[in-house]
């Protein structure tokens, strides 16, 4: 995703890219820093938005559930990198809006605290983990690739001006709403529908700590048919980034 926004990005806002990244440590390209966030695990209120069970629409960025989340962890990342002048502080900002606009399109990071967005419900399958690493990881690892610039590339030739324009004419709470409405689909398997509530399972309203985890069967064919679902997700999440810093670093 952070690949395909760097290649989405200006002239301007890429060498301000460049520029930020040179300074790290640890990375010394963009798409990499983008995981810096998950390893440890920083500001960990701000990777998710969680809503109730009945919550189907954002109507605004305020977070729903909870003082913080991915909504205000984009506005003040967002923020620093287009007044600061403190590089550390803009280069921090910048890998934490790379991973914050990727977890908004991840559809299981808009979803429930009680089951920790799917981190709650095992799977059985290929993937050993649970439904969360299955979006989070394995549907991309064995359906696109490891190599994310390959995956990035390929990606990239799929996307049309058309599908900018359609993208870019949603508002940051829409991505959301677009998260949420995959992750209540049934065929994701992550909540049982009844009367508009969004089930942990047959019932169970709500995971409870100490209670067994409900297991879902990930097969090869779940993968496949969520191919589409994620490669979809990955290209909206870059050429929204990719907006975001050109406004951020590359403007005249």
């Amino acid at each position: 995703m952070c690949e395909i926004a760097f290649q989405e990005m200006n002239d301007k806002a890429r060498r301000e890219v460049r520029r930020l990244i040179a300074l790290d440590p640890e990375f010394r390209v963009f798409s990499d820093a983008c995981t810096w966030a998950d390893y440890p695990l920083k500001r960990a209120p701000e990777h998710f938005i969680t809503v109730r069970r009945d919550f189907t629409t954002f109507i605004s960025q305020d977070c729903p559930t909870t003082p913080v989340c991915t909504f205000t962890g984009i506005r003040r990342d967002f923020h620093t990198l287009q007044t600061s002048t403190d590089d550390p502080a803009k280069l921090e900002a910048l890998k934490f809006l790379g991973h914050w606009i990727g977890d908004l399109h991840q559809p299981l990071h808009v979803s429930f605290e009680d089951d920790r967005g799917g981190g709650k419900i095992k799977e059985s399958g290929p993937c050993t983990n649970n439904l969360h690493a299955v979006w989070d990881s394995c549907i991309i690892e064995r359906e696109l690739g490891t190599n994310p610039r390959n995956v990035a590339k390929e990606l990239l030739q799929e996307i049309s001006d058309a599908d900018r324009a359609r993208w870019m004419a949603v508002s940051i709470e829409g991505w959301a709403t677009e998260s949420l409405a995959i992750a209540r689909r049934a065929d994701v398997l992550y909540c049982l529908q009844v009367a508009g509530r969004c089930m942990y399972a047959r019932g169970r309203e709500v995971y409870v700590e100490g209670t067994p985890e409900t297991t879902v069967l990930v097969e090869a064919a779940y993968l496949e048919a969520q191919r589409t679902v994620v490669s979809d997700r990955l290209k909206q999440a870059g050429v929204r980034l990719g907006a975001l810093l050109n406004l951020a670093l590359g403007q005249p």
